[in-house]
């Protein structure tokens, strides 16, 4: 029996942890949201490492896996943001850059045939503080350790720097694309 199917279904398993993650946090069942983002966060380590262990790539695997990491932290960002455990201006941040990356890839795809997006660096970086960042308030919120308030604080503050220097930054890559002429067949 081939083990080929390990990776892609670690991946679904993180989809199928978002909705769930998402009913965890409106029941106020911060440990168990906590454990399910842990879970879920070595779900993804362990998806690369059979990937490369088992030397498999799939197409599916290729797209699906950042797709799945960014269900789950989007998830968490909506459901904090709509129960008021980050503030409003964050959680706008944070789903506006989201909207502005996806919105332009499907633009340049639809108007450019520009089929490739890679992260960038600072996007990266944002992307590594909002991670600790909501996972400082759903430990704050699962433990009430008030003296991890600083450290939440400078993650928010982190992250939205970053946040706003990496949208600004994939906004002029996209710019830059579109000034490209558009590509014939596939990229």
């Amino acid at each position: 029996m081939s083990l080929r199917w390990v990776p892609d279904a670690l991946t679904y398993t993180r989809f199928a942890a978002s909705p769930l993650l998402a009913w965890l946090l409106y029941k106020g069942e911060f440990r168990l949201a906590l454990a399910l983002v842990l879970f879920a966060g070595l779900t993804d380590w362990f998806d690369g490492f059979s990937a490369r262990l088992l030397r498999v790539t799939s197409k599916t695997g290729v797209l699906l896996d950042p797709l799945a990491d960014k269900t789950l932290l989007v998830t968490l960002f909506l459901s904090l943001g709509v129960l008021g455990m980050i503030p409003l201006w964050a959680f706008v941040l944070t789903i506006a850059r989201d909207f502005i990356i996806v919105g332009g890839s499907v633009l340049l795809r639809i108007f450019r045939n520009r089929r490739k997006f890679i992260p960038s660096l600072v996007g990266k970086i944002s992307t590594f503080f909002q991670i600790v960042y909501v996972l400082l308030v759903l430990i704050r919120s699962a433990f009430t350790y008030q003296w991890l308030l600083w450290l939440e604080t400078a993650a928010l503050i982190l992250t939205a720097i970053f946040t706003t220097i990496s949208g600004l930054d994939y906004i002029r890559r996209g710019i830059q694309m579109t000034r490209l002429p558009p590509v014939v067949g596939i990229e």
